[in-house]
């Protein structure tokens, strides 16, 4: 984990869940009690490379929300 940075985890609107430190891990969980964990990386303040793909915070919430995943810090 590098410089303090934080990655703000979002939901779809922009309304802030958690953070996690930069190289911090997520856990997602879906509907058929399976659950995954992810490593973050920070880019920026409101972009994040989650598991190896670069994407907007909020796009990322969007895609889980349509899918049906929770997610929380590990």
């Amino acid at each position: 984990m590098s410089g303090g940075r934080k990655i703000c985890m979002t939901d779809s609107v922009g309304k802030e869940l958690f953070s996690v430190p930069d190289g911090g891990v997520i856990r997602m969980f879906y509907g058929n009690g399976e659950d995954y964990f992810a490593v973050c990386r920070y880019l920026d303040e409101t972009h994040a490379e989650i598991d190896g793909v670069r994407c907007a915070v909020r796009e990322f919430a969007q895609r889980m929300e349509q899918n049906r995943i929770s997610y929380a810090p590990a």
